[in-house]
This record gives structure tokens, C-alpha cells and sequence, in this order.
């Protein structure tokens, strides 16, 4: 396949960047050349702004990465964030320029107990800064979310996921995103579960955070010609 689009690449006068052309695979590992050049195996890629990977722990990891990448745009307006702004400017920058950075990529994100104090701690973190306060002054993050009255980043990466399994939902072909959604795990020990244990579907996620009325209530959507 690879060979393919080189050739049919070439016949339009495009040409592969093989500096960045990496290979990933949770099998064997075959030797692929594009010409003479030799393309390399990666364990991790990131790839239109999110970390692939098929470790198990990819999930957390790129919430990290995420929150690092947060963090970097918080400080790159630090005269702002910092400095005697009215609080409104300080929210139109964190809800316009943060928390897409932030939540970038949480329509496939597993929101785990970890995972979910992770991005509380982050935004808890980012309002006692905007506000000039430490942790040593023991506010309650509530009396803190009163004063800012903030957008919740886990509500917000949360809801975008729902708005995709809505998505994913109404989806009546074979598309390649709804043939990966019915896909399971790796099944035993080297996923991290008991032998014959099958993997958790992207769907089974929603299922302790929803009553069932409110998954059947999928419809497709309908739009009228003009």
C-alpha cells in the first residue's frame, strides 16, 4: 500500500517526507523500504496534534502531554494572567486559547478516576494563579470557582466527547471510525486483564454516567433542502 501511494504520489508531482513517515505495529516487525530508504518502527507518533500509541497507559499520557501543552500556552500570556487585568479579560483568554489546548483530542479520551483528577488538579492549579493565590492559603476550590466563575474543563472535555458518541451513533455506513468503535482490546495479561476477561467497548463507557433513556434517544439527524 505504502509503495502505492509513493508511485501514484509521484505521478502528481508530490513526494513522501519519509523524515517523517514512521511505522507503528503491535506485531512483528518487517523490514518496509520506500526506495532504498528504510523507514523506522516508533512505539509513540503523534499524529494531526494526538499521541498514538498502542501502550495501555497511552490514554493518561496524552492527557499529560495535554495538560503540559496547557500549561505552555498559560505562560506564553503571562503579562496577562499575571498582571492587574480585570478577571473578564483573564476568563476570555482561558476559555478562547487554554482550554482548547487543553481539550484537544477528548472526543476519544477514557475518563478514568485518574485521568479526571488530573485535569481538575491542572485547572485548580491555573485559577489560584490568575488570582494570585497558593495552595498554602487553604481557599476551597469552591469559594475559588465563585470568585471566577470558570468554565469546568473536565465538563467541557466531557461534553465533547458525548457531542462524538453522539456522532458516532447516528453513523449508518461502514466507515472506518465505526468499524474501530466495535473494536475490543487485546484480550489477557498483557492488557492488564484477568485471562478470558474481554476489553471495555468505547460505548460501555457512557453506561455508568447515563441512564439508559438518554442513550436511546439517538436519532439521526435531518436536514431539508433549500
Amino acid at each position: 500500500m505504502i509503495q502505492n501511494l509513493q508511485t501514484e504520489s509521484a505521478r502528481v508531482g508530490l513526494q513522501m517526507n519519509l523524515q517523517k513517515t514512521k511505522l507503528m505495529t503491535n506485531s512483528t516487525k518487517p523490514t518496509i523500504k520506500i526506495g532504498n530508504e528504510k523507514l523506522e518502527y516508533v512505539d509513540t507518533y503523534i499524529y494531526l496534534g494526538k499521541q498514538v500509541s498502542f501502550h495501555q497507559n497511552n490514554n493518561i499520557k496524552e492527557i499529560i502531554r495535554r495538560i503540559n501543552i496547557s500549561w505552555k500556552k498559560y505562560w506564553a500570556h503571562k503579562e496577562i494572567m499575571k498582571g492587574d487585568l480585570p478577571l473578564s479579560t483573564k476568563k476570555k483568554i482561558m476559555n478562547s486559547c487554554i482550554l482548547p489546548c487543553l481539550t484537544y483530542g477528548s472526543q476519544t479520551w477514557t475518563y478514568t478516576k485518574q485521568a479526571k483528577e488530573k485535569i481538575r488538579k491542572c485547572q485548580a492549579a491555573m485559577e489560584r494563579s490568575i488570582l494570585g493565590l497558593r495552595r498554602r492559603d487553604k481557599v476551597r476550590h469552591t469559594k475559588i470557582r465563585e470568585r471566577t466563575k470558570q468554565i469546568d474543563f473536565l465538563s467541557q472535555s466531557m461534553k465533547s466527547k458525548w457531542k462524538w458518541a453522539g456522532h458516532l451513533a447516528r453513523v449508518e455506513d461502514a466507515r472506518w471510525t465505526e468499524i474501530w468503535n466495535r473494536a475490543t482490546e487485546p484480550k489477557g495479561p498483557a492488557a492488564g486483564r484477568l485471562h478470558g476477561e474481554r476489553g471495555t467497548l468505547y460505548d460501555e463507557l457512557f453506561l455508568p454516567e447515563a441512564a439508559p433513556q438518554e442513550v436511546d434517544l439517538v436519532e439521526p439527524r435531518r436536514f431539508d433542502k433549500k
